[in-house]
């Protein structure tokens, strides 16, 4: 069976949307599916075509950005060429062209698959506004287009506005255990300042990952941890569209160099040696535009406690494991709260990785999967 993904970002770039999908299609790719990649051309310097672990990518070029979707004149033509040798799409939503494709593939007869992962919600003023509503209303109509809906947790979906009168299938994301390279662990190790504590965060630095309540949590923290604890903070230090909230970041950081370390982008190879030197991994996220976590897993799996907030599919797995603590979005002072907690109590928030896996389990993720994509209409 052939199979096409249209998202609107695709490796390298890096999010929780983009790896979701990454790993949904190699997944697919190992088990017997022919997958293609249809995205934007996000960097110039990539090549329009390539293959990327038995999945193949094809990048439609830009004329210009408006915020952080992009204009792209070509991509009717080639959605439609694409149609043509495939026997269902999969529309990785949020997604201003996905209505587009939805169209073109109900009018050759293919069937249409929205994977609807998360909100969008953008910070600033009226424009901001006119944007994310615009966005909100093409998903909707690719939506309205769809034979199946999917998005990542059935909590998720029950408290959507979006979706919950929709039928929708919760299906978890492709999660699995990071290898702990102890060379890797050892060279992380080095980097770091010889702390007592190590509190980690992984992921882009957006308004919606909430890393500016982490970092304000310092001076709370500091009342409980003196100065022997360090924030490690991992992933891409630019972010597309961001530059306001990277400015408030930048000054944060500034305010308490001796308490925080940024390691930078890591690459996969590093996921487990990272998760497995810290104490506890905070995932202090604020509004929709998060709804999972995929980071919270990977560090449960390395024998990592987890902080979140407490937000539809972002509450799911340490509901489901036990593994960490729930804690009002935006709350500072909860949040540190939380984290003394884990930092004094680590071992009743450990379990076995075979209790993680056993939550999201690969099987049951591909099984639902072949069975949505094999069901008739």
């Amino acid at each position: 069976m052939k199979i096409l993904i249209s998202l609107s970002y695709y490796s390298p770039y890096i999010s929780g949307l983009t790896l979701s999908v990454k790993r949904l299609a190699e997944l697919l790719a190992g088990s017997g599916y022919t997958v293609t990649i249809l995205t934007a051309k996000h960097d110039r310097t990539l090549p329009r075509r390539e293959d990327i672990n038995a999945v193949s990518v094809v990048r439609v070029p830009y004329l210009f950005r408006v915020s952080k979707g992009f204009v792209m004149p070509e991509f009717v033509y080639l959605a439609y060429k694409e149609l043509h040798n495939t026997d269902a799409v999969v529309i990785a939503l949020p997604q201003v062209e996905g209505f587009i494709i939805a169209f073109l593939a109900k009018m050759l007869g293919r069937k249409v698959v929205s994977l609807y992962i998360c909100e969008v919600t953008l910070s600033g003023g009226i424009v901001a506004k006119v944007i994310e509503s615009v966005l909100r209303i093409c998903n909707k109509m690719a939506l309205d287009l769809s034979d199946e809906i999917v998005t990542l947790t059935d909590d998720f979906a029950e408290h959507n506005a979006t979706l919950k009168e929709r039928s929708v299938s919760g299906i978890y994301p492709v999660m699995t255990p990071p290898e702990i390279n102890n060379d890797e662990k050892k060279s992380l190790q080095n980097k770091l300042p010889i702390k007592k504590f190590y509190i980690g965060f992984l992921g882009r630095i957006a308004h919606e990952k909430g890393i500016s309540y982490l970092l304000e949590a310092i001076p709370s923290l500091q009342k409980s941890l003196g100065d022997e604890f360090v924030i490690v903070l991992a992933g891409p230090r630019k972010t597309v569209g961001e530059g306001k909230y990277h400015a408030y970041i930048s000054n944060l950081l500034e305010r308490f160099p001796n308490l925080v370390f940024q390691l930078g982008e890591l690459e996969d190879n590093q996921l487990g040696a990272f998760y497995s030197l810290l104490d506890v991994l905070v995932l202090p996220s604020t509004n929709n535009t998060e709804a999972f976590g995929m980071v919270q897993v990977e560090a449960m799996y390395c024998g990592t406690p987890v902080i979140s907030t407490n937000l539809p599919g972002v509450r799911v797995p340490i509901k489901e494991t036990g593994m960490g603590i729930i804690v009002k979005p935006g709350d500072s002072k909860v949040l540190a709260e939380a984290i003394v907690e884990v930092l004094h109590n680590k071992k009743k928030y450990v379990k076995s990785p075979d209790a993680i896996k056993k939550v999201f389990s690969l099987d049951k993720i591909l099984k639902s999967y072949r069975q949505l994509l094999q069901k008739r209409g």
